[in-house]
């Protein structure tokens, strides 16, 4: 099993165990602190372990906002609560295929992750994503 695919596993897990509960709350802290050292694991090779865990975080925090999940589903309703984690995630292992669409906040936060870190990442993997970023149109729009 590939390392993103074992963390959808994981996600889907977190998933179902938020399903049981309030399909609309906010992830308990417990699973929220878990999803971030799992992704922080992950992806800490290409960012480094404090920008993994803060876009890890950011990301959650967006989705647990007032209207993320019910936001989430209308703009594709059979992509997971959490799969814009697990399409971030991929994104940054070069894995990203679309099945789970990120929003323009997710390609803007990634961009600027990637611009705060850029000084510390392996030069080949930055050129790469800054490409993959370029090639979706996601360089063109200025930083607010």
């Amino acid at each position: 099993m590939r390392p993103i695919d074992h963390f959808y596993s994981r996600l889907a897990s977190a998933e179902n165990s938020r399903r049981s509960g309030d399909s609309q709350a906010a992830l308990e802290p417990s699973a929220r602190d878990f999803l971030v050292r799992e992704f922080t694991s992950l992806i800490s090779p290409v960012l480094g372990a404090p920008a993994a865990a803060d876009l890890c975080r950011r990301t959650l925090d967006r989705l647990d906002r007032p209207g993320g999940p019910a936001n989430l589903q209308a703009a594709n309703a059979a992509a997971p609560y959490l799969a814009r984690l697990g399409s971030t995630a991929a994104f940054l292992l070069g894995e990203y295929d679309d099945a789970f669409p990120l929003d323009e906040e997710d390609w803007q936060d990634i961009r600027e992750t990637l611009e705060d870190v850029s000084g510390e990442m392996d030069l080949s993997t930055l050129t790469v994503l800054m490409g993959e970023l370029l090639s979706r149109g996601k360089l063109n729009e200025p930083l607010s």
